[in-house]
């Protein structure tokens, strides 16, 4: 739980991937300044995109989580459909 509300992402996780994309960032810095080739920095740079569509894809998830929570809060069974919505995510 987070200010009251419930984180549904592994926060090492997240960070450690934002952190990856941030270091390729600057080594197409590097590349840059290094003139290298056009080919190569679009290698790179198609690692970032996918990178961060996996970022995309873990927030969205947990968006919903948050959204599917909040609805269920109120059922007798909330505990079980969270520990269910956090298996989702993190196995997805």
């Amino acid at each position: 739980m987070d200010n009251g509300r419930e984180i549904f992402w592994d926060r090492d996780d997240l960070t450690h991937r934002l952190k990856r994309i941030e270091g390729q960032v600057r080594g197409i810095q590097t590349m840059v300044l290094e003139e290298k080739s056009c080919q190569a920095v679009l290698i790179q740079v198609a690692a970032i995109e996918g990178a961060i569509k996996q970022i995309s894809r873990i927030v969205s998830a947990c968006s919903v989580a948050e959204r599917v929570t909040s609805i269920v809060d109120r059922h007798e069974h909330s505990e079980a459909i969270r520990k269910a919505i956090k298996e989702l995510i993190n196995n997805g």
